[in-house]
């Protein structure tokens, strides 16, 4: 009888403690959204400028030129997904593995990182992709100090919660995604366009937002600036990455000004061909897209939001450029088509697998339980569907392309918690949130597992391995 006593005060404490809980975040939530209500009709700033003149070379030979540094033979292109801090660990620790890695070129011995042509991120991936681009190798001095070890969540708390910017937020020219780029601005960027990324022997960086009116992928490039006849270069690349993880109703949308028709903006041939295509091809949505944001009249703001609702792994950049590498005039050719005998994707996917509370309990799972259980089931989905698409798709490109003279190889790296071989290493990594605050062990072990994965890979080692044979000393 004591035991039963116990057992049902123990029931008893524990829907309670549930109860405590979701009264807890349902008073934070209601005081939050009463706080920024006016968040969704203010008329936030611009800090985008217009393109004074557009060319058919715009943006194309900076671009150019740093891949073409590279050795022509290797494409090594990387791709960083969301997930806050856990996201931005992960990239991070991949990134000082292939720093590590040395591999055999045409013109001697390199590292991988050093042979990077492209990054691709979004959200929580791109606050990495965004600071190497900026920094080089450089990043490895201080960037779990400026930021992977920060309580970034409680700093952007702390000034949501400040009573001056109560005003500012009031005023209706600064929205929640202004104060979080400035604190990234603060602490990270120190003032950076994208002039400074492009100013160097980087990567390209492509930072992935997604167009809120369509819910399609807008990445930080030129090319998507040209459309609009706005400036990327004087950017800042603070509001790109807070673009890039805005997450909708936590933050606001980012807003962009479209300035189309007034820079002489010239669309390319195979846009008007692809409008006239008889069957809805992909070319063609995307063509509908582009030719979507030509009209001013018809489409004067952009409102950006967290990347990952597009594409939460940042693959699909990959997927454009080969889509369009074989259109006349396109850039690409020159990314894909200079003699490349190795093609390597590296997929970093911080998407975490955990077993809910609610599973082990007779209660029924919250509203916002539900709610986090469906939208994570969908991208997981949507990423393996994406992730099946690029590995098709560059696959079939290395077949094409090879030769008997000239053979061409695809590897594709997939670095996520479900390769990791260690059953409670990988509970463990799984386990972890993806709040901006994680403990330096969180991090230490997010680092670790984004180098193990990636050395232990076996597509990893064929990569080496053929570029070796490719290349003898």
């Amino acid at each position: 009888m004591g035991a039963s006593r116990l057992t049902i005060r123990s029931n008893s404490l524990t829907a309670r403690s549930r109860v405590s809980r979701s009264l807890s975040g349902a008073i934070r939530l209601m005081l939050l959204t009463l706080l920024l209500l006016n968040a969704a009709c203010s008329r936030f700033s611009a800090v985008d400028k217009p393109l004074a003149q557009w060319t058919p070379e715009t943006g194309e030979v900076s671009e150019l030129e740093r891949n073409l540094k590279r050795s022509p033979e290797i494409v090594v292109l990387l791709a960083f997904s969301g997930g806050g801090t856990r996201a931005s660990a992960l990239s991070y620790g991949v990134l000082k593995e292939l720093a590590e890695t040395k591999v055999e070129t045409v013109q001697g011995t390199s590292t991988v990182l050093a042979e990077v042509d492209m990054i691709s991120a979004v959200s929580g991936g791109s606050f990495t992709a965004a600071y190497y681009g900026l920094r080089g190798d450089r990043i490895f001095d201080d960037y779990e100090e400026r930021f992977l070890r920060k309580n970034v969540e409680g700093a952007l708390f702390r000034k949501l919660f400040n009573p001056v910017n109560w005003v500012r937020l009031m005023s209706g020219k600064v929205g929640r995604t202004d104060l979080a780029a400035g604190y990234y601005d603060k602490i990270l960027f120190d003032g950076a366009s994208f002039a400074d990324l492009q100013g160097h022997d980087a990567p390209v960086i492509v930072l992935n937002s997604t167009d809120l009116a369509t819910g399609t992928r807008f990445p930080f490039l030129q090319d998507s600036f040209d459309l609009i006849c706005a400036d990327l270069s004087v950017y800042p690349v603070s509001r790109a990455v807070a673009a890039s993880s805005a997450v909708p109703v936590v933050f606001s949308p980012l807003t962009l000004k479209n300035y189309a028709g007034g820079c002489g903006y010239q669309p390319p041939a195979w846009l008007s061909q692809a409008l006239k295509d008889e069957e809805l091809t992909e070319r063609k949505v995307q063509a509908r897209q582009f030719n979507d944001y030509l009209n001013a009249d018809k489409r004067p703001w952009l409102h950006l939001v967290d990347g990952g609702i597009a594409d939460n792994l940042g693959l699909r950049a990959f997927y454009t450029t080969i889509s369009f590498a074989r259109e006349p005039g396109s850039r690409y050719n020159e990314l894909l088509g200079r003699g490349a005998r190795q093609i390597l994707i590296i997929s970093v996917n911080a998407y975490a697998k955990k077993k809910p509370d609610w599973v082990l309990e007779r209660y029924a799972p919250s509203t916002l339980e539900v709610m986090r259980s469906v939208s994570a089931d969908q991208i997981v989905r949507y990423s393996s569907d994406t992730i099946q698409i690029v590995r098709d798709e560059f696959g079939r490109l290395a077949t094409d392309e090879s030769t008997p003279e000239h053979p061409v190889t695809f590897h594709f790296v997939d670095v996520s918690f479900e390769q990791v071989r260690d059953a409670d290493e990988r509970e463990f990594l799984n386990g972890i949130g993806t709040s901006m605050d994680l403990s330096d062990k969180e991090i230490d072990r997010l680092t670790s597992a984004g180098r193990t994965l990636v050395r232990e890979s076996n597509d990893f080692k064929s990569f080496i391995e053929a570029a070796r044979t490719n290349n003898p000393d």
